[in-house]
């Protein structure tokens, strides 16, 4: 894909000096990311979610945590997270998983769940920076976990014995 920058008289390129400024290249780099692309996804691939999680009738689209490396990494490392987004961890086997805050920069809400109910949730759990943080475990045994903005939960209605129901997104054609 070509994008022609014109400038003047049809048919003619605007010429860019590189040499105005030494952050010029920069500018560009910027503008270009801005505008989607240098984007690595198709336009919209970038949010969509993997999978969605409904509970009391309200939607979030969740990023699926399966696999070890992804689980022990969590939200670790991100400034913060949308509203209508979390992330969902699957295990294969029922237990009492613990969850610590490790790379953490925002509070959240953790909310476990067994056989597609709510089980226990932690509120509002703050990180520590720098830090772990206390380790959490349900109050009884869990088969998926749920993380959200903390206040997410609340402001929902959330509560435990609530139905959640889980739903892959279709992959793209």
């Amino acid at each position: 894909m070509s994008h022609a920058c014109r400038a003047g008289a049809p048919g003619r390129r605007a010429r860019v000096d590189w040499r105005v400024t030494p952050l010029a290249p920069f500018a560009l780099v910027a503008t270009l990311a801005a505008l989607g692309i240098l984007a690595c996804a198709p336009s919209g691939e970038a949010d969509r979610p993997e999978a969605w999680v409904e509970i009391r009738g309200q939607r979030i689209g969740v990023e699926v945590a399966d696999e070890p490396a992804e689980q022990a990494k969590g939200l670790g490392g991100r400034d913060s997270l949308d509203w209508d987004r979390g992330m969902i961890f699957l295990y294969d086997r029922p237990g009492f998983y613990g969850f610590w805050m490790k790379g953490m920069r925002f509070p959240i809400d953790i909310v476990w769940i067994h056989e597609g109910r709510i089980v226990d949730l932690d509120a509002n759990v703050p990180f520590e920076p720098g830090g772990n943080g206390p380790t959490l475990r349900p109050s009884s045994l869990v088969d998926a976990v749920l993380e959200v903005r903390a206040g997410v939960a609340l402001a929902r209605g959330w509560r435990i014995g609530d139905r959640v129901a889980f739903e892959p997104t279709p992959a793209p054609d």
